[in-house]
């Protein structure tokens, strides 16, 4: 193995790939989570994938099976940590490479005991070591614009997210919704300058449907709508940025298989 120690630049990393909601990790049933995933097989990529990936798990279709097919250390941490990639601060290795996972998860394990195995066997193969800590950055205000909500308030139908394209545009559609699945979605999408942050003061579902024009294409565009236009003038909300402190993981001490 190649060791790294903490002598890199404390910059945030940032990434393309989306990854999932920030969610607090539970504590109880450490014990149990500790060894579970010690049999898995976790190897350098055999081979690029069609792009890189985990699969299965708690709560998904494969729950008693979970595996990663060219997934860069960075991916498997924010994974394990349920952070995105500016939460993390560490050396530019980690989105480099990419590695395998075959692991059998054991029967009725919970997502935040499995998340725990995950972390674990991070430490363990890759003798992961980090620490929390706050950082000045850039955050994300969510509010309501001046004329107010533009939603309608639905609380009785099955609830469904769905994002499609239309020509050009990206189309999101909410039914029965909290406005925290709309905030997660806007997360994902400033998923590399910063969280974002609730003050709409909504409770309750809402359905919902958001049409916008990616930026990178916004300048060629034919029918062009900004994500922040769409958002005021579609659904009466607005998109602020501001500086505020953010919640990093600190990697202090990590190896390269």
């Amino acid at each position: 193995h190649t060791r790294y120690w903490r002598d890199w630049s404390s910059d945030v990393c940032s990434s393309d790939l989306s990854l999932c909601f920030a969610l607090a990790i539970a504590i109880s049933g450490a014990a149990f989570a500790q060894d579970s995933l010690a049999t898995a097989s976790v190897r350098p990529a055999a081979s690029e994938a069609d792009g890189s990936y985990c699969r299965g798990g708690p709560d998904t279709a494969n729950p008693e099976n979970f595996k990663c097919r060219d997934a860069p250390l960075m991916l498997l941490i924010c994974l394990a940590y349920q952070v995105q990639y500016y939460q993390v601060s560490g050396p530019r290795w980690l989105e480099e490479g990419g590695y395998d996972i075959d692991a059998t998860v054991p029967a009725r394990v919970t997502r935040a005991q499995f998340l725990l195995m995950f972390q674990n066997l991070l430490a363990s193969r890759f003798h992961l070591a980090l620490h929390h800590a706050s950082k000045e950055g850039t955050v994300f205000v969510l509010g309501l614009a001046k004329g107010g909500m533009k939603m309608q308030r639905n609380e009785a139908g099955a609830p469904s997210f769905d994002v499609t394209t239309k020509e050009e545009n990206v189309v999101v559609t909410g039914k029965t919704q909290p406005i925290s699945a709309l905030v997660g979605f806007l997360s994902l999408k400033m998923d590399a300058s910063g969280p974002v942050i609730d003050e709409t003061g909504l409770t309750g579902e809402y359905n919902f449907t958001l049409e916008y024009t990616p930026a990178e294409i916004l300048a060629g565009a034919r029918y062009k709508i900004s994500l922040s236009d769409a958002l005021q003038t579609q659904l009466g909300l607005k998109l602020e940025n501001k500086r505020g402190p953010i919640d990093v993981l600190q990697i202090d001490y990590a190896e390269k298989k």
